[in-house]
This record gives structure tokens, sequence and C-alpha cells, in this order.
């Protein structure tokens, strides 16, 4: 069993799976105030923050093992406007970087698109 914080948590996609392999969400970051809503249903006692910006180590009371996530992946998508890295939505890759510097977890799992190979001619992968 291992401990978990959750990065761009969403509607809890990751949390749902890593709940049901036997693991604990020890917090959720999410800025939509829609998707809060729905992981505050399934999550109740989960510690939420909003803005990935401001959110640190030492907002935690427990370390946790794994740190997950699915960073914005509108600027690296094919199907938009690849603006890569350099995007303001898929640019908070970089804080997810320095929460995960922050905490050293054990694991960490990302999740986006196909396109992140691609962008900025693969430079950005």
């Amino acid at each position: 069993m291992m401990k978990y914080l959750s990065l761009f948590s969403g509607i809890g996609g990751f949390d749902l799976g890593l709940d049901g392999a036997g693991h604990i969400c020890i917090g959720q970051v999410e800025k939509d105030k829609n998707c809060r809503s729905v992981l505050r249903c399934h999550w109740k006692n989960v510690p939420r923050f909003k803005d990935v910006r401001k959110f640190h180590a030492k907002n935690l009371t427990i370390r946790p093992s794994l740190v997950c996530g699915g960073f914005p992946c509108q600027d690296l998508s094919v199907a938009g406007r690849r603006a890569g890295l350099a995007g303001k939505r898929s640019g908070l890759w970089f804080q997810f970087a320095r929460i995960v510097d922050e905490i050293r977890p054990t694991l960490v799992l990302i999740e986006n698109v196909p396109g992140l190979l691609s962008s900025n001619e693969g430079r950005d992968f």
C-alpha cells in the first residue's frame, strides 16, 4: 500500500484506480471547481488544493510515495496549435516537476497525449 498525491486530479480517474488497488490518497490538487465538487463527494476526508502553482510539499502532513497526474495537454496535442511546453496550459508541467522535486517520491505516474513525443520536434519530451 502506498500513499499518493494527485496533481491535476480532474474528477479522480487516477485516484479511483489507485484506491481500487489499495493505495491511499493524501491530497488532491485541482483548479476546476466542478471537478473539486466531484472529488469532495468521493474523497470526503482528503485535503484539496486549488492551484498547483501555489502548492508546496510543506502543505502536506504526510510525504507520499507516489505523485500522479495528467498535466494539461492542449498545447501538446496534434489537434492544437502545438505551443508545446512553452504554452500557458501545458507549461504547467514545470509545476508538476517542481512538486516532484520538492517531495522526492519513490514513484511518479504521468499521463498525457502522444503529441508530447513530437512536440517541439521531440525536444519537449
